[in-house]
């Protein structure tokens, strides 16, 4: 029985979950294409200026996580993931229908950012939502795999937009994809996200059970300041490395085969891309069973002794090759870095907060370090390369790698959770 509530748990919150990412991720995949269609195509900066908005979105999710892990806590989990996939949903059906620069002028850009400032709040509601729900919901012991599937979900979000570009690559080309392809992809993923909303109403919610009163920001500050720092440390490294693993690198390979191969090298890129992605997808469930025999630590000191060492060369060179086999085997090599840190993050987070303050506390500090460091890790990227090179892109992820390492470094705990309600817990130092 309590398998079965496990489970209905884990669709409920895992279905709406990549609805919501598969939307955030079409932004991040079209982006190199819909540039010029909000700013000026004469402007050389518009790749930057577009991963600017990006990067802006990034900087309401704070308020996000504010807004509905307050809901989470005090309405439930499953309310607060259906009002972030909601509004999520709605923005990219706008953007499906915005005017171009062409057609507003300045006033296009206006609309992207109004979208997109609107659609950050969503995102930084949904991710403590769906940690949380996932983790609570897992049976004892397996936890880290039930949680797991929120990052299953949200890398399943870029293979579904991946896939989406590839197919308008193979059926169009460049031009057309810059021109209406973009628009097809928004309007498919806004739908798809209203869509699986009316499918998980007749999903059974779970039980909240007894609960105290919801916390407030002024008791996580004041009294869950240290597990909230943590994740702040914990999330710093991480998520520039997510953000410029899954968003960067993509264009990356795709710019390295078009200069080598031509139109034909940009349907090849895609496809090893989404192949890649795939794999780090599946790659997920392994990770969190693991961390359940293993606990949370390992995994994590891994990924930040890994990300300082393979993280400058893979950049370095998927910047220079564009041969399928050494490629993909670079893109796998540190997708299997990043598995460390993604599959088990979430679970990792949840543990350190009692449930009257959990989705307020994850989300908050996870917001914070997400807006300043994995929201602007594309602009940074770029905007250091129209600079003259990647080289202090690459020092910048390094350093912060080198913090999130740190707080894994300092966790204590075996593969028992707080949510278990054992003694042995794994938390923070």
């Amino acid at each position: 029985m309590q398998r079965r509530a496990a489970i209905a748990a884990l669709l409920a919150g895992s279905v709406p979950n990549l609805a919501q990412w598969f939307n955030l991720y079409v932004y991040a995949t079209f982006a190199p294409y819909f540039r010029t269609e909000f700013f000026d195509p004469a402007d050389e900066n518009s790749l930057v200026w577009v991963y600017a908005v990006f990067a802006l979105t990034f900087v309401v999710r704070p308020v996000g996580s504010w807004v509905f892990g307050r809901l989470a806590d005090a309405r439930g989990r499953q309310l607060a993931l259906a009002s972030a996939v909601t509004l999520m949903s709605l923005g990219s059906l706008a953007l499906a229908f915005a005017p171009t620069y062409a057609q507003l002028g300045a006033g296009a850009a206006v609309i992207l950012v109004a979208v997109s400032l609107v659609q950050g709040l969503a995102t930084g509601g949904e991710y403590a939502a769906a940690t949380v729900l996932l983790s609570e919901s897992g049976t004892a012991g397996r936890r880290g795999f039930f949680a797991s599937f929120q990052s299953v979900t949200i890398i399943g979000g870029l293979v579904l937009a991946q896939a989406g570009l590839l197919i308008l690559l193979a059926v169009s080309d460049r031009a057309a994809v810059s021109t209406w392809g973009w628009r097809v992809a928004f309007a498919v993923a806004g739908v798809a996200g209203l869509a699986t909303l009316w499918w998980a109403r007749g999903i059974p919610r779970t039980p909240r059970g007894r609960r105290a009163a919801s916390g407030t920001l002024g008791v996580l500050l004041r009294d869950h300041w240290r597990p909230a720092l943590w994740v702040f440390l914990l999330t710093a490294g991480g998520t520039i490395c997510f953000y410029t693993y899954t968003v960067t690198v993509p264009t990356i390979v795709r710019e390295t085969f078009v200069t080598a191969h031509g139109d034909s090298g940009e349907v090849a890129a895609t496809a090893l891309v989404l192949i890649a992605l795939v794999v780090l997808m599946l790659l997920q469930p392994l990770g969190g069973a693991l961390s359940d025999r293993i606990g949370r630590k390992p995994l994590l000191v891994a990924f930040g002794v890994g990300g300082i060492l393979v993280s400058a060369p893979l950049l370095t060179g998927l910047a220079t090759t564009a041969d399928a086999v050494p490629v993909l085997a670079m893109l796998i090599g540190g997708y299997v870095v990043l598995t460390c840190y993604q599959s088990v993050n979430g679970i990792a987070k949840a543990e350190v907060f009692p449930p009257e303050i959990r989705a307020l506390g994850v989300g908050f500090g996870y917001a914070i370090a997400n807006s300043l460091f994995g929201g602007t890790a594309p602009m940074a990227y770029h905007a250091s390369v129209r600079a003259g090179g990647d080289a202090m892109f690459l020092v910048y992820l390094t350093a912060l790698v080198a913090v999130t390492l740190g707080a894994a470094i300092v966790m204590r705990g075996g593969a028992a959770t707080a949510l278990d309600d054992t003694p042995a817990t794994a938390s923070r130092g």
